[in-house]
Formats: C-alpha cells, structure tokens, sequence
C-alpha cells in the first residue's frame, strides 16, 4: 500500500503554518530527536514515523540527515538508529538535569515503597508533561508507564503541580497549551486551575483520582531545581485497588510534602 502523499493537518500544524517564522523541517527533526529518551534506545524509520505521526519516507529523509550531521548513528544489522556523537555532545548542557536526578532519586524510591505504586518525576515537554524517570515498588500490581510517555497537563496531578509552581505570565501561556492540546474548553480549564491552586494551599500538593485514567489516583507536588531549570514534579501514583485516595492523603502526602522541601534544601546548597 502506497504512503499518503499529504499529511494530516492538525490544528497546531494550521497554527504554525501561519506563523512565517516557524521553520517546520526543523521541528521535524527535533521531533524525530526527542524520541531517543535514553542513549541505549535504538528505533527503526517505522518506530519513528508512528511515534512522530509523519509518513515513513519523511522520516527517512530525516533519519538520513541525522546521520549525515552525526545526531544519529545507524545500526546497519537492526535497520536501526540511535544517538550519535553530535547529539552526545549537547549532553553538557543538560548536566544539571543528570545532578537534579542523582539527588532525587532516592527521594523517589522511598516514596514508591511507601506508597506501594510508582513515583515518577515529570517534567513539561511542549504541551505535555513527559515522564522523565520513574521509581516503581515491587508491587506486581503497581502502575506501569514508561519513561518517555507524554502525559495531559490538565488531567494529571503532575501537570496541575507544574502550572501551580509558574508566575502568573508563564502559567497562561502553558495553561493555553495544556488546552489547545487536550481539546478542553477555557472555562472548565481555569475551573481546575482554581481546583489545584486550593489543593496546594490546603494539602501541599495537586490531586488526580480517575481524571488522567480510569481507576488509576496520583498526587504531585513541584520543586524548584535551581535559576538554570523549569519546575519539575514528582508524582506519587497507582491503581485505586492498592493505592485509594485517602492512603494517598493521609499516608504518602506528608512525606512528599516534606521530601519536596528537601530536595529544594540540598538542591540550593549545591548551588551555593
């Protein structure tokens, strides 16, 4: 079956259609870049193409192009690619995101074997938040998401700390893309942010108990990790089977609040 010849308009591809500065080639790429969330993953032109919504011969070209410019390294025996030495060497830049890492951590694990489910720290991507690592306990029932996956901005605990932990200018600009993508209207928007903002003030942290997904609840708190970085969040999560909203409040909240405070501590004192 031939490839379609023209691809599917979204309404954020009208968007930057209409805006001359917007050079989409290269979005492109960086689309097809962002997919390898570890330098151990290796992804085929197919893999990408799903993962990019892009038909497999633009992603060809694209994977071509990497290669050519070393962001990408083929694997001829697997007809596959990963990351290459140009893309390693932007790695410096992102060193403090690796240190944030190292201190969270631990922090993470505690939680998860509390909890009995997964804790994970989500970080925005776009008009998503993107689960950049997750801390499981050894709970066979326990939720799985992958490092890597997109998730709503508007539904989940994660998202709702993130926009919390913005100033005001930076909160509407990401509230309006968590919208856009999500489909969701701005009344019933601003009617969660205003949700979220009492959670904080109440709990210390955002609530999600069957918004993001069906039977699954999650609380989340955000952390300012230095002058260099975003808010990030961490996300304490699970099925309601073993993990009920109120062991969530009433058990794991109070650690996550005091964790958070921590981290913020130990974070600051390596930046002093």
């Amino acid at each position: 079956m031939s490839e379609p010849q023209s691809e599917p308009q979204t309404d954020e591809a009208h968007q930057h259609k209409e805006d001359r500065h917007f050079v989409t080639a290269l979005a492109r790429g960086l689309d097809v870049l962002a997919c390898f969330r570890s330098f151990e993953t290796r992804l085929g032109n197919a893999e990408l193409a799903q993962r990019c919504g892009l038909p497999k011969s633009t992603v060809s070209r694209l994977t071509h192009t990497l290669t050519e410019l070393g962001y990408l390294r083929p694997d001829p025996e697997q007809l596959k690619y990963q990351l290459g030495s140009s893309a390693l060497a932007l790695a410096p830049a992102a060193q403090r995101g690796v240190d944030v890492l190292a201190v969270v951590r631990p922090y993470m694990q505690e939680l998860a074997d509390l909890s009995q489910g997964v804790t994970s720290l989500i970080v925005r991507d776009r008009a998503q938040m993107l689960i950049y690592e997750n801390c499981q306990s050894e709970s066979y029932l326990t939720l799985r998401v992958a490092v890597g996956t997109r998730i709503s901005g508007l539904t989940s605990a994660a998202g709702r700390a993130y926009l919390e932990a913005l100033p005001a200018g930076e909160q509407r600009q990401a509230l309006a893309a968590f919208r856009h993508q999500d489909g969701m209207d701005a009344a019933s928007a601003e009617a969660i942010v205003a949700r979220s903002r009492a959670d904080v003030l109440r709990l210390g942290c955002t609530t999600s108990f069957g918004e993001w997904l069906p039977d699954i609840n999650s609380i989340a708190a955000a952390f300012r990790p230095g002058p260099a970085l975003p808010p990030m969040t961490l996300s304490c999560s699970g099925p309601t089977a073993i993990l009920p909203a109120t062991q969530l409040l009433e058990k794991v909240r109070p650690r996550l609040v005091e964790r958070i405070r921590e981290i913020e501590s130990v974070l600051r004192a390596q930046d002093r």
